[in-house]
């Protein structure tokens, strides 16, 4: 439990340390904020758990390029296969309704 309350306060101090980067480089000051709150805490979060995978002594499959590996827990990258691009596009706006 001690380590789910450690992460929680990282994303916590993550995501401050975000909104105010965020705020920094953004124009419209308070959209900026939530942005880099979010990018900030999703980081701090993908670190973390990358952490917490090496620690588990389970392999991990990591994606380089346009290539898949398998990264065994001493260290070791194996070449998994070839990973295709999806050619799908996506808008680059939506609409909520």
């Amino acid at each position: 439990m001690k380590n789910d309350e450690e992460i929680l306060q990282s994303l916590i101090a993550g995501g401050l340390i975000g909104a105010a980067l965020g705020a920094l480089v953004s124009n419209n000051k308070e959209e900026g904020a939530t942005l880099g709150a979010l990018a900030g805490a999703v980081l701090l979060a993908t670190f973390k758990a990358n952490e917490q995978a090496m620690k588990s002594n389970i392999a991990m499959y990591v994606q380089e390029g346009g290539s898949l590996f398998e990264i065994q827990p001493g260290g070791t990258k194996q070449f998994v296969k070839e990973i295709k691009k999806n050619s799908a596009t996506l808008p680059q706006h939506f609409k909520l309704q």
